[in-house]
Parts: structure tokens; sequence; C-alpha cells
């Protein structure tokens, strides 16, 4: 890799990434692929977060998937879930890494441990509960929504209405039963706190990626956790289930679905985990070109002039027809404001973010090189 013109990641000034932050990812894959329209010839970039999304487009059978992340955590909790896919059957699968109910997770991870690199497994079996619990459910943003699902929902509304919630209702059934039964003064006052930037940043997020957030997070949040339960299909909403119940039953992600395991398992080992920022990445000799851009929401935790710099190096490394996704939670960030080689597929990203089911988002981007 050259060592010239290296630029950094600005947040790996102020943010700490010495922990499983998210052991899941938070954003929806059906929406990523869609927007991203993979296929066997793309080389794809993804955040690798925790993994799952990576994984997930190993279903569109990509030349090869390479998912970065600043934190060593997060890809020691990629790689688990990578040779978790690539050495066990589903069930087992599922089992180890949280997905499913399991007693013999230890001994699950014994047919895969001699498989992980050395600081994976020395991670692994330094917290041994990040394995006995299953993996899902261990990072620090799970953690802060089983305190909301288990603690705080049960002081605003009893275990029947919560059920009522997941269950299947048409468009004006949903909007009748938030407006009667739900978005009560408890529901509202515990909510603004709880989710309010004070007690994320403390529980949740870094609070440093709130850096360039000039939004009430309390109130964001909660509009568009009204919209998850009034216009989209709650009993087939995975991410309300989890946060709701502590598990997702049978309403599963798509990296999780037992229709998408053989594919997964078959193409697993096109999936090439890094821990580098996107900025020394797209600046390597040794990758011929990228195709396909997931970002997760990245572009949160920078200035604009930080995002251009990305964009610039992007530009070198990616043919005419690149696609480039990636979310605004809060903060609003949009590349081809600034280029004119860049165009903004406004009505098509308007589209998919109506769909995604990951709610806590305030834009989806996607961007294509002309």
């Amino acid at each position: 890799m050259s060592t010239k013109e290296i630029v950094k990641s600005e947040v790996e000034n102020y943010a700490q990434f010495n922990l499983i932050r998210y052991s899941q990812v938070w954003e929806d894959a059906e929406v990523l692929m869609d927007a991203l329209m993979i296929n066997e010839n793309d080389n794809v970039l993804s955040i690798a977060s925790a993994g799952e999304n990576a994984i997930s487009m190993l279903i569109k059978n990509p030349n090869k998937i390479y998912a970065i992340d600043l934190n060593l955590n997060q890809i020691a909790c990629s790689e688990f879930k990578k040779m978790s896919y690539k050495y066990l059957s589903y069930d087992e699968c599922m089992g180890l890494i949280g997905v499913f109910e399991c007693n013999n997770r230890l001994e699950l991870y014994d047919k895969i441990k001699d498989n992980l690199s050395d600081k994976t497994r020395k991670y692994l079996e330094e917290n041994i509960d990040i394995i006995k619990n299953g993996i899902i459910n261990t990072g620090k943003f799970e953690h802060y929504f089983h305190v909301f699902g288990s603690k705080v929902l049960p002081l605003i509304h009893n275990k029947k209405t919560r059920e009522e919630l997941l269950e299947k209702k048409t468009k004006e059934e949903r909007i009748e039963f938030y407006d009667k039964k739900w978005n009560n003064l408890r529901w509202k006052l515990l909510f603004r706190i709880f989710f309010s930037r004070t007690i994320m940043g403390k529980l949740g997020r870094d609070k440093a990626f709130f850096r360039y957030v000039n939004v009430n997070v309390a109130e964001h949040i909660l509009e568009r956790t009204k919209y998850a339960i009034t216009e989209l299909d709650t009993s087939q909403n995975s991410y309300l289930h989890y946060i709701i119940n502590g598990n997702y039953d049978k309403v599963l992600p798509v990296a999780y679905r037992k229709e998408n395991f053989d594919i997964i398992k078959k193409n697993i080992d096109k999936l090439i985990l890094l821990s580098e920022s996107v900025e020394t990445f797209i600046q390597r000799d040794d990758v011929d070109y990228i195709s396909k851009y997931n970002l997760s929401d990245i572009f949160e935790y920078m200035d604009d002039s930080q995002m251009c710099k990305i964009y610039e190096k992007i530009f070198t490394k990616s043919p005419k027809g690149t696609r480039v996704a990636y979310w605004n939670m809060l903060a609003d960030k949009r590349a081809s404001k600034y280029f004119e080689n860049l165009n903004y597929l406004e009505e098509e990203s308007k589209n998919l973010f109506k769909k995604d089911k990951a709610f806590f988002y305030c834009n989806f981007i996607i961007e294509e090189i002309k």
C-alpha cells in the first residue's frame, strides 16, 4: 500500500474504539441491496460495523466484499460471524451468534476457534461472556435497547399492549392504535428522556458522534418511531421486535434467514475483513477498483471538507456508474452538492427510504458517478 498523501479519518481523533459498540447492524440490508444493485463483477466496499450487511450482500454473488472498520473489536465481531457461517450448520450458526436460544455455545465455539485470527480469539476468550450470551446481544448499543425494552417500556405499557404493537394490522388500524393506545404521556415523556442526546451519548452511541448534529435528537427519533409504528408493517419489522422483546423470534433480518444461509456460506470467503478507515483503504495499491460502496453513516461524524476528500479518493478508484449508498441519522450530509460528476438519485433514494425498517435515520442517499 502506498504511504504517500495518507488521509486519516477525522473521527479517529475524538471517538473511542475500544469496545464492541454495535454487535448487530442497525441498517436495513434490503434497502441497501436494492440501492446498490450488486452483480457478480462488483467489488464492494462496506463499513463492517457488526458484519450483517456485508454478509447479506454475499447473497448477490459479488466478486469481493471488503468490510472495513476502524474498531478492531468490530472486526472481531464480524470475523466471529464469518467463521460461524463458514464452519457451522444453520441452526448451529444462529445458536452460537445469539439469534436462537442455545445451551452449548462454548462447545460450538470450539468448532470455529482454531480458524479465528489470534487477535479475535484472544479478545473473545478474554471476554468469554460475549460468547456465552450470544454475540449479537453484547454490544453497547444493544445493551441500550435492552434497557429500554426491559426497563423503560414496561413503565409505559403492559405486556398485552406491547404485544399488540407487533400484531398484523392495516395502516388505518396502526394509526388508530398509536393515537389511542400507544402515544400516551408516559411514552412521550420517558422516550424524550431516554433518547435525549445526553442519555444516548452516555449509554448508546459515543457522544462524539453528535459533533455535527444540530437538531433535537429525541424529537427526531420520536417522529421516526411514530413513522415505523404507523406507516410500516410492525409485524414484519425485525428491529422493532428485537427492541421490544429482546430477540427476533421468527422475524429475522436478511442475514439470519434460513433461505439465505446456503448462498452466504458458499460465498463467505469473498468477504475480506480489514481494520482501517475508508480514507486509507481507498489508497491501497492492492485493490484494483471498487464499484459499489456501503458507507453506513460515516459522514455523520465529519465535516463536509473531510467528506469531499473521501469522495476525491473514491473517484480515483471507481469507474463510471459506481453507486454509493449511505444514511444520515441526524446530520444533513450529501456529497453530490459539491461535485458535478456525482449524480444524486433523489427519487430512488426517497422511495427506498420510505421502506426502511431501521427507522432511526432521517435520510438515505444513493449517489452515482457520472
